[in-house]
């Protein structure tokens, strides 16, 4: 037992918001606790401790997280808990806001202070004295705070930028949305489309100092990787109790070398870092060892991956390659993945590979050149229809997910019936839409002409109609369709909460999609096991799920 364990053991329960980096991160620190001894229930209600792992993306999600934080110090009342503790993006971008004005949490723990959480709640619960701001340092090297006029790079494609640093920086004019709509012509080489997409360009921070891996021993370390004696991959506990999903986010790594206008990612996360190669491979076996039958891949941007690898990003083609390779996996899902750094090597891979599902979360944001621009990105509307048409070109099953913004400063009416016409011609299979939010410390946020929230929201509504109409086509494209599915849940005795077999296929990514209904002959919820695997045939769809019919039961 180390130092940090008490002879008393307690219970611990993890409240995650936010995405799936950050579902890695909680189970990351339940392997933390389980490893001390300690159990890791589901319910709060059951536990000793609570922590609390926080979102701060957007407005909604800091409210979100602040509601759940002072929920669960009512726990100390009114249920079991002893120890309340805040961890998370908004642990880590305001720390001494949270522990002002919510006392009742007994800290605020940042990623440098993750590794050391079973030492903290000890203390806490000993009745020691401690700060109750712990750990809030850098989380990766070259964390940054967001402003105005940073320094851009267009990423380089293919290569370690530490092995070719840029010659010099190039400054973006992202001041205001009325600079960027006189965006010029992106430039293009025969060349650069043999490995990009579509020729989009990525701006980025240059590496001002070579890239370096964290030392052993360091708190981002200790919490990473197991010892050097054993395979090197996060201290983890994916299931807490239950049935094992049969499915496991796999994150391949952390931080955000972009500037995009609205985001305040970068000034808490860090500097992207990929996670080298062996180590997500050793993850991965692990993780499918342990009952999961798709590996869902995350990081804040999936196609930096390998960028500072020597090898580069056509490492990724190697990557998809490798994990394809293990015993018992059934499917690979890629999820982030931004279209400026999307190359032909991945698209075909992706579309290669039987294993990789044909599903392409891109991060558009907006379409309207001179918003995009505005948000310091690249794109407009006949070249992301271009981009969606050559995948659609390799991949003739390709499902699509984005997400965009409505009401970012600057925008008019014409760039939202630029948007509207964009979904109509495209009807992409998934989509979130959101209000602008501003984000402290970010150049939108000093932007003129700021939309006013009822616009933004009316914009928001009036897209979202639309969307609405266009996912309901999307989804019955499937109807006379066999799919491959895994069996998600299933109905048990007394459990009115679980009335079908519910399963996803290609189409459907957990957490964010749809599902599909599975049925026998008689349309009763087919008797299949968690995990299962089956052929099916979609026979109807409910708004965006499908209800499909048994075909067969696969081993």
């Amino acid at each position: 037992m180390s130092a940090s364990a008490s002879t008393d053991t307690y219970r611990v329960a993890v409240v995650t918001l936010g995405c799936g980096r950050n579902e890695v991160d909680s189970e990351q620190l339940a392997g933390l606790f389980h490893r001390e001894g300690n159990a890791v229930v589901d319910d709060p209600l059951d536990a000793d401790v609570v922590l609390v792992n926080t979102c701060t993306f957007i407005a909604p999600a800091k409210q979100e997280s602040i509601d759940t934080v002072l929920e669960a110090c009512q726990l100390k009342d009114e249920g079991s808990a002893r120890a309340v503790l805040v961890v998370g993006c908004m642990a880590q971008r305001y720390p001494h806001e949270l522990a002002e004005a919510i006392p009742e949490a007994d800290a605020i723990v940042g990623f440098d202070g993750y590794a050391t959480l079973p030492s903290v709640v000890g203390d806490v619960l000993a009745g020691r004295q401690i700060d109750r701001v712990v750990g809030v340092g850098d989380s990766h090297p070259g964390a940054r705070p967001v402003r105005r006029d940073l320094p851009l790079m267009v990423a380089p494609v293919g290569a370690s930028p530490t092995a070719h640093p840029p010659s010099a920086p190039v400054t973006a004019p992202v001041t205001t949305p009325e600079r960027a709509r006189s965006e010029p012509s992106v430039p293009s080489t025969a060349a650069d489309l043999d490995e990009l997409a579509l020729g989009l360009r990525a701006l980025e921070l240059p590496p001002e100092a070579p890239r370096t891996a964290l030392a052993p021993g360091t708190a981002q370390d200790l919490l990473d990787r197991v010892p050097d004696s054993g395979p090197r991959f996060p201290v983890r506990l994916p299931q807490t109790g239950g049935v094992p999903r049969p499915w496991a986010y796999l994150k391949i790594a952390s931080g955000c070398d972009r500037i995009c206008t609205f985001c305040a990612i970068p000034s808490f996360r860090g500097r992207f870092r990929s996670r080298p190669l062996d180590e997500v491979l050793a993850e991965a076996a692990w993780l499918v060892e342990g009952g999961a039958r798709e590996l869902v891949l995350v990081s804040e941007n999936t196609t930096s991956w390998g960028k500072d690898l020597p090898g580069g990003r056509r490492l990724q083609a190697t990557l998809l390659r490798e994990l394809s390779a293990i015993d018992d996996l059934e499917r690979l899902r890629l999820m982030y993945l931004q279209p400026a750094e999307l190359t032909l090597p991945l698209l075909e891979t992706m579309a290669e590979l039987p294993k990789v599902a044909s599903y392409f979360d891109l991060s558009l944001q907006h379409v309207s050149g001179p918003v995009v621009q505005a948000m310091a990105r690249s794109g407009d509307p006949e070249r992301f229809g271009a981009l969606i048409e050559r995948i659609r070109g390799l991949d003739p099953q390709a499902v699509f997910r984005s997400n965009f913004i409505l009401g970012f400063p600057g925008e008019t009416e014409a760039d939202v019936a630029a948007l509207e016409t964009f979904l109509a011609e495209h009807v992409l299979d998934w989509v979130g839409l959101f209000p602008f939010s501003v984000e402290d410390g970010t150049p939108s946020a000093d932007f003129d002409a700021q939309v006013p929230a009822e616009v933004a929201e009316h914009r928001l509504a009036r897209v979202g109609e639309l969307q609405e109409r266009l996912a309901d086509e999307a989804s019955r494209r499937f109807v006379g369709r066999e799919l491959d599915v895994i069996v998600q849940e299933r109905p048990e005795d007394g459990d009115e909460e679980i009335a079908a077999t519910l399963a996803r296929s290609y189409r459907e990514a957990p957490d964010t999609d749809g599902e599909i209904e599975v049925v026998d002959d008689q349309g009763r919820a087919a008797d299949l096991a968690v995990g299962a695997r089956a052929r099916v045939q979609v026979i109807d769809t409910v708004g965006v799920d499908l209800v499909a019919r048994l075909v067969e039961a696969r081993a």
